[in-house]
């Protein structure tokens, strides 16, 4: 895999959802499942089109979809804190 960095992402109510190998630069739109390390919502089995929830505070992180082949998270921007590498 390229060169990355490990970010933690917190929902805006503070609690930790996922752990993720973040590739490239710019700021965090979509999260492919496999690069998630340490999932705390339980994404993994998910159907596409879901809307996975924060599980402290209920609001909606985003919504399961294909992407480039591959199962991803394409995340609400409001929902979580702002990350930028």
């Amino acid at each position: 895999m390229r060169t990355g960095k490990l970010i933690d992402i917190e929902c805006r109510c503070g609690i930790l959802l996922f752990r993720y190998f973040k590739a490239g630069k710019g700021r965090l739109i979509k999260l492919l499942i496999p690069r998630i390390t340490d999932d705390k919502v339980g994404l993994e089995g998910l159907e596409t089109f879901a809307k996975p929830a924060c599980p402290a505070c209920g609001k909606e992180l985003g919504i399961i979809m294909m992407i480039h082949g591959e199962p991803a998270l394409k995340l609400n921007q409001g929902t979580i804190k702002s990350i930028r590498i």
